[in-house]
Order: C-alpha cells, then sequence, then structure tokens
C-alpha cells in the first residue's frame, strides 16, 4: 500500500510483476510501482525459469522419444532374433527330413517301389488286345512290378498252341531280353533287346516252361509282363485255308480232235 503523490489517498500496489506502473482509484493518477527495478529482475528471472522449465520439458520429452524408440528397437532385434533361431530350426529340420527322402528317392527308387510312375502296362495292354484277334488267351493277368535284375517265372502251356512272352519297361528299363527255358533248363528262345520285347516258342510236348526278363546294366524301375497261349502256325494256316472259299471248278477243254 503507497499514497498517491496527487490526492494522497492509499492504493494498493499491483501484485503482478510485469507491472510497470499503477492508477489511482481515486484521482485517476498514473503512478509507478515504487519497486520498478525489483519487478524487473523477477520478472526476467521467471521468464528464464519458465524458459528453462520448457527447455527440460522438451528435453525430457524427446528423452521418452528415444527411450520409447530404443524399446522398440530392441523388441525389433529381439523378435528378429527369435524369427532367425525358429527359421533356423525349421530349415535344419527340413534338411534332416529331406536327406531321407531324397536317398529314398535316388538311391533307393522309393516311389517306384511303391507303385508309382510308368510301368509299360499300356503298351502290354495294347499288344495282347492285338495278339487276342488271332487267337491268344492269356494264361494270367498282366503283372507289374519293380526290379533292377532279373525277373524269372514259371508257366505251363496245357493243350497245342505256343507261348508267347509280351513285356514292356517303364522309364527305367529302356532295354529288356526276354528268354525260354525248357524242363532241362535249355533256352529255347530269347528276343532281340528293346524296349518292349516279345518272344514266342512252340513246344513239341506239354510241360512247365520258364521265361525270364532280362534288364539292362543299371536299369531299376516297374515292368510289366504277360504270357498268352497262341495257335500254332500251322493251325492258323489251316484255319484261313477253311475260312477261304473254294475256287470255282473249270469246265474241261474240248479237245479239237476228231
Amino acid at each position: 500500500m503507497i499514497r498517491c503523490n496527487e490526492c494522497h489517498a492509499t492504493i494498493l500496489v499491483p501484485e503482478a510483476l510485469e507491472a510497470s506502473t499503477m492508477k489511482c482509484s481515486y484521482c485517476g493518477a498514473v503512478l509507478q510501482v515504487p519497486d520498478f527495478a525489483a519487478r524487473q529482475q523477477a520478472w526476467l528471472a521467471q521468464r528464464r525459469e519458465e524458459r528453462e522449465q520448457r527447455v527440460a520439458e522438451v528435453a525430457a520429452h524427446l528423452q521418452r522419444e528415444r527411450d520409447a524408440h530404443e524399446r522398440r528397437r530392441e523388441r525389433e532385434d529381439r523378435k528378429a532374433r527369435r524369427s532367425e533361431v525358429r527359421w533356423g530350426r525349421v530349415m535344419t529340420l527340413l534338411s534332416m527330413l529331406a536327406a531321407p527322402v531324397i536317398i529314398s528317392i535316388t538311391v533307393f527308387d522309393l516311389p517306384a517301389r511303391l507303385g508309382f510312375g510308368g510301368a509299360g502296362a499300356d503298351r502290354v495292354a495294347i499288344v495282347a488286345t492285338q495278339l487276342g484277334e488271332r487267337g491268344c488267351q492269356p494264361l494270367g493277368a498282366p503283372t507289374s512290378e519293380y526290379t533292377s535284375g532279373t525277373v524269372s517265372r514259371l508257366v505251363r502251356l496245357e493243350g497245342e498252341g505256343c507261348l508267347r512272352i509280351v513285356a514292356a519297361g517303364g522309364p527305367g528299363h529302356s532295354s529288356l531280353t526276354l528268354r525260354v527255358f525248357d524242363l532241362d533248363g535249355k533256352q529255347v528262345a530269347k528276343s532281340p533287346s528293346t524296349g518292349d520285347p516279345q518272344v514266342e516258342f512252340c513246344p513239341k510236348s506239354q510241360g512247365s516252361l520258364r521265361y525270364e526278363i532280362v534288364a539292362g546294366a543299371a536299369a531299376k524301375g516297374r515292368l510289366t509282363h504277360v504270357a498268352l497261349r497262341c495257335p500254332a502256325k500251322g493251325a492258323e494256316d489251316a484255319e484261313d485255308a477253311e475260312d477261304a472259299e473254294p475256287a470255282p471248278r473249270r469246265a474241261p477243254r474240248k479237245s479239237g480232235k476228231r
């Protein structure tokens, strides 16, 4: 509280530090605050403190942002490391599982052993159908099997006729040879080496015969074979002669002699 210089009334000094003048409420005189210099220093100190506080708040905010960014990066790094470890384990497991599969396919030819892949059954079926038109009858169903060596089968031929063996191989058998053996183990017939060989033997007496399918060197895979009983060539010729119509008989030529 101070007194007005004009009317000597008691007036209240404002509390705001930025106030430099004051007005008398009685006479309206404008007076300077009594502690103007101290107020200026206090106001400047307050402003400086406020600026420092704002700078500290901004620095604290930036530090919080940096800390949050660092925590996010650490989480991402840990996640990436866990992902790398997980994928490493998966790849290790896949490599451990793939090795037996590759070995089984390349070394042991597992798909062919399980019955997958070509075996030449379609070619055998076509040839058997063609032979059926000339009277050949299969002695059993065609057999498809996996082999990497020689296949040997025993077959018995009942009645008159010839034994005909038909075979065909898959992609792993490009060269097959058929051989027929009699009861004494003597080879009586042999076919050329092809991908779908055929051989025929006409025995003079009934009995069991054995045929072999010899695969080429280092060949492996599936093949199909079937045995058929076909009529002998003589029987076919006789049937053809019976089926043929007789030629018309010519009238005897008259002699010109009297």
